[in-house]
């Protein structure tokens, strides 16, 4: 497809490709397609009908069935599919058998959510399958994105079904896609922030006196948001339990020496640590 004005014609070529994946019993390939058809022109109806049938999950194939009659009400396929999808969740199932919709390459045919009775038959006595990142470990579940076999280890729930560590991954926000470059930088900022940050603020603590507790609780929640603000700068606002392990050690790490240094030389550095201590959960906790 090109780069300039987006047609119609691109999403129909795009659905094309998905029939023709689900013809050839490539479930995932179909969704992709289907799925970047819908990017294009959200109101397609053609292509929300192929994704129903490329899920395996009854009621998101019924999700997207809804969605095309929301369009189409009158669509005779959306409706004829939609009449056995609620016939299998009124029996109690909730995941397809293969999860691949077969649908006639003739105009106009029907699709069918699931493969007619003789094939039915071939495959009552299946291959055993075994996850994809365990290859020892016998399982029963498949992943709902990309439908390969993961084990109970492997599972990560979704809102539909469950999917494998990869899919997961994917999914998850940007911001929360942190990479060992990101780790690296936040660990350099706040020892260096750390250091600097406590030294400034042994001084001003050691000017206040009795008041230096009263500016602790003040002034280290506004030094640990000045530390996420410069973060954020330089990973793009990531966040995840990886980043507030690594600002808490490192913050720790770097207000450590200002403060043996201080016990050491026989003052008290309670107000220091009560300022160490806020500035580094505000930082964690901006951080989640």
């Amino acid at each position: 497809m090109s780069d300039g004005t987006i047609t119609s014609s691109d999403a129909r070529a795009l659905v094309a490709e998905g029939n023709i994946a689900l013809i050839a019993g490539d479930a995932y390939s179909a969704r992709q397609r289907f799925r970047q058809a819908l990017e294009l022109e959200p109101e397609r109806v053609e292509a929300l009908i192929g994704l129903a049938g490329s899920v395996r999950p009854y009621r998101e194939k019924r999700e997207h069935l809804l969605r095309a009659l929301a369009l189409a009400p009158e669509n005779p396929e959306a409706r004829a599919v939609l009449a056995q999808v609620e016939a299998r969740l009124a029996a109690g199932e909730s995941l397809a058998p293969g999860g691949v919709q077969v649908r006639s390459p003739e105009p106009g045919a029907l699709s069918e959510l699931e493969p007619p009775p003789a094939q039915l038959v071939t495959s009552e006595a299946p291959a055993t399958l075994h996850c994809y990142l365990h290859p020892e470990r016998e399982t029963g579940l498949r992943c709902t994105n990309c439908d390969r076999p993961i084990c109970a280890e492997c599972v990560r729930p979704a809102v539909v079904g469950q999917l494998c560590p990869e899919c997961a991954k994917v999914r998850r926000p940007v911001n929360y896609q942190v990479s060992g470059a990101n780790i690296l930088v936040v660990g350099a900022i706040t020892l260096v922030y750390a250091v600097l940050i406590t030294f400034l603020a042994s001084l001003l603590l050691g000017q206040v006196g009795f008041f230096g507790f009263i500016v602790a609780f003040l002034l280290g929640p506004v030094a640990g948001d000045l530390l996420i603000r410069l973060t954020d700068r330089l990973t793009r606002n990531k966040r995840g339990r990886t980043l507030q392990l690594t600002a808490g050690i490192c913050y720790t790490l770097g207000a450590l020496p200002w403060t043996i240094l201080i016990a050491l030389l026989g003052g008290l550095p309670l107000s220091l640590i009560v300022f160490t201590i806020a500035a580094a959960a505000t930082a964690v906790t901006r951080l989640r």
